[in-house]
């Protein structure tokens, strides 16, 4: 029985690799499919997961991402002419969802995003949701799911890939950093769901944080023409642009402080036990709100960037940076593996 497993980002790909590697190591035959996108496109070789280049990345207008999931949709079906998929995995593929449906094969939706606007369709349509015990079920079941339906570990998504860290060290040889640097990562400002916002919000940070001396400005763009216009816009001599996309994780081990404008890399950065603030412009996700509750990490709302300097400070204090640390260590600690959990559900359900 085939399993197919479509991959649409690099945290999806970072997640699902885990689990295709347990599938195929127990003898599942496993089809693995993504889309041609800026950000996704490298990440593959990295953590060397085979997969079927099916369609593109929409771009950054809701015209174009309907039209580009309408061709691609219709690409992806192409694949199952001779034989449907035995079962079907994402974490909120419109087009994985639909052709489930169309076939009446299981979708299973894995995911930690309830606030991405997908699920409005991927969510009806699934047989289960995985997702992380730290997000209300209420958060799934206004899409109409049964909470029966509804399966939770406990644990935060980026632990299946934090504690196979080592395999990506290799993946930033080459990248010369700072000894001290404060790490910015950019909002994703053409994601359907805070679509154009945040870019204005991180130059403002970024001019603040020039008059933190002793920190070099690291900062992880995540698309070419976004690289540009900060080239043009900040001109710093103490800035580093990563222009192309990188494994994070390691970058974000050696930085002093990070400033996410992102989800996955606020995570990423608490875990690891790293001062934190996630200035995200959107309403706050449920696992950030829990990392925040239990001070791992600290909100700063758009309207209140003014404040960045007096709370890097006060993070950055080698009394609360260790504090930090053995909060993050002991919570790593208590979480069980997801993509173990994921493998689990899926070998019960074939079997």
């Amino acid at each position: 029985m085939r399993i197919w497993i479509d991959i649409l980002t690099p945290k999806q790909a970072l997640f699902f690799w885990p689990v295709i590697e347990k599938l195929h190591n127990n003898g599942y035959e496993v089809l693995s499919t993504s889309r041609r996108y800026e950000q996704l496109d490298w990440i593959f070789n990295v953590i060397k997961i085979d997969t079927k280049c099916v369609g593109e990345f929409g771009g950054d207008t809701l015209f174009g991402k309907l039209l580009a999931s309408s061709k691609r949709q219709t690409a992806l079906l192409e694949l199952f002419r001779e034989k449907s998929p035995g079962i079907v995995l994402s974490s909120g593929s419109i087009e994985a969802c639909r052709i489930s449906y169309g076939f009446g094969v299981r979708h299973i939706l894995v995911s930690d995003t309830p606030h991405s606007p997908v699920n409005k369709l991927c969510v009806p349509l699934s047989e289960l949701v995985l997702t992380s015990s730290f997000i209300p079920a209420k958060e799934w079941t206004k899409y109409g799911i049964k909470r029966r339906n509804i399966w939770m570990y406990k644990s935060l998504d980026p632990v299946a890939w934090l504690r196979r860290i080592s395999t990506y060290e290799d993946a930033v040889k080459g990248i010369e950093l700072p000894e001290n640097y404060v790490l910015v990562r950019t909002p994703e400002s053409k994601a359907s769901y805070i679509l154009g916002r945040g870019l204005e919000e991180t130059f403002k940070l970024l001019n603040l944080l020039k008059k933190m001396h002793e920190y070099s400005i690291v900062i992880m763009t995540r698309y070419k023409d976004e690289a540009e216009i900060f080239r043009q816009k900040f001109q710093y001599k103490d800035a580093i642009l990563l222009d192309k996309p990188v494994i994070a994780a390691p970058i974000i081990k050696k930085a002093s402080l990070i400033l996410s404008g992102g989800g996955t890399i606020a995570q990423e950065a608490a875990l690891l036990g790293k001062p934190t603030i996630m200035y995200y412009p959107g309403k706050l996700p449920a696992v950030h709100r829990f990392l925040a509750k239990i001070g791992l990490i600290k909100i700063l709302p758009p309207n209140k960037i003014d404040r960045v300097l007096s709370l890097s400070r006060r993070l950055t204090d080698k009394y609360v940076k260790k504090e930090i640390e053995k909060k993050a260590e002991r919570l790593m600690k208590s979480f069980e593996d997801p993509a173990e959990y994921v493998y689990r559900v899926i070998k019960s359900l074939l079997d």
